[in-house]
């Protein structure tokens, strides 16, 4: 009755406005209200804006894989009464398509790219809509087994061009060896979301010799660690989704060239480069790049913490300004840099470790209206 009056009191164009305000869980429910709002919360330009809108204002929730291979999306909350950070879990059920995901590759403007296990395929997904995209597969992708048996590698990228405004999945594939003296070429193919189509380009890196890692977004740009083909130093090879090739990115001048004991992660938006190898025993250091492409803006930090196993610490994103999310023996912990100590994340599932992702809520579509929902 009061929205029905409130329809009749109020002009359009401010009962547009307010909708514009409402966070992505409310715009579900008010597309019941009338034929005409459905339409109008629906439409493309409106979910365009309200996410510009609210991109910065969002907490980040995260989104990861079980050791039972299901998807699960975690909220962070106030614990009231010791002042903690918990998450609660929710199970992303998609009808139509298998239950055994075993990486989640990327995110970007809430959308989340995973890799389903079973089916050998890959898929956009908004795990807020529940609406996916399959990723078809390249006619020149290298098959899951090759001549000889020698497996095939990949890792991959996701993320936005906002001069085509298409979102963009890089794939950088090679065969495995047993010979580390051998470089494998690595095969570059890229799918344009918009236009439905992939293409195959080059690298002048050999990603080969570094850990499998999925590309970490930062500004535009994908960033992987990979050797140059000349010489065994590592480098943070950068690729820029606009231009569509890659860039050289200076590291840290106190870390050197050799980077291969290190991965890359996105801390409070910026890049950077965390390693275990430390003169200290329980330290993971890392280093922040505070200005995109500047060499001297890398900021150098430490984690010690007489708890912490370097060997097995993993620094995998900031979820507030003082918390960051380590992995330490699969296992999800929070350090808390101006306290300097550390505890276990509290969460209602049990999380593998193979990559775990950020995400802001947001409404957008995976393929540009095209998506199936799940």
């Amino acid at each position: 009755m009061a929205m029905s009056k409130a329809k009749k009191d109020l002009p359009e164009e401010i009962i547009f406005d307010i909708l514009y305000l409402l966070p992505v869980k409310s715009i579900g429910r008010c597309r019941c209200v009338s034929k005409q709002w459905n339409n109008f919360l629906s439409d493309p330009q409106f979910i365009k804006s309200h996410f510009t809108l609210h991109d910065h204002k969002q907490e980040e929730k995260l989104i990861l894989a079980t050791w039972l291979s299901q998807l699960h999306t975690v909220t962070f909350y106030e614990n009231e009464i010791d002042d903690e950070i918990d998450g609660i879990s929710r199970k992303l059920n998609f009808e139509h398509l298998s239950d055994n995901w075993v990486t989640v590759a990327g995110s970007c403007n809430g959308l989340v790219l995973v890799v389903d296990r079973e089916n050998i395929s890959i898929f956009l997904i908004n795990p807020i809509t529940l609406k996916y995209h399959k990723v078809p597969v390249f006619d020149l992708s290298l098959p899951l087994l090759g001549r000889n048996n020698r497996r095939c590698c990949n890792m991959y990228g996701f993320g936005y061009d906002v001069v085509s405004d298409d979102y963009k999945v890089v794939n950088l594939s090679y065969y495995d060896t047993n010979h580390s003296e051998y470089k494998a070429d690595t095969f570059v193919d890229m799918y344009s979301v918009r236009k439905g189509v992939w293409k195959r380009l080059e690298t002048p890196y050999d990603h080969s010799l570094t850990d499998l890692a999925s590309g970490v977004l930062v500004n535009g740009v994908l960033h992987w660690l990979a050797c140059r083909k000349t010489e065994y130093s590592t480098v943070i090879a950068a690729f820029d989704l606009t231009d569509e090739k890659f860039l050289e990115l200076p590291g840290p001048i106190d870390l050197g060239n050799n980077c291969f004991m290190c991965n890359l992660a996105v801390i409070r938006g910026c890049l950077s480069i965390s390693t275990s190898i430390s003169r200290d025993k329980n330290t993971i250091t890392f280093w922040m790049m505070i200005e995109y492409g500047v060499k001297e803006s890398w900021t150098k930090f430490k984690i010690t913490e007489p708890d912490l196993d370097d060997s097995l610490g993993t620094l995998l994103c900031s979820i507030t300004d003082d918390d960051l999310l380590l992995d330490v023996d699969e296992e999800l912990v929070v350090y808390n840099m101006r306290e300097e100590q550390r505890r276990d994340l509290m969460i209602d599932v049990t999380p593998v470790m193979y990559e775990v992702r950020t995400f802001r809520e947001s409404l957008l579509s995976p393929s540009f209206g095209n998506e199936t929902e799940g």
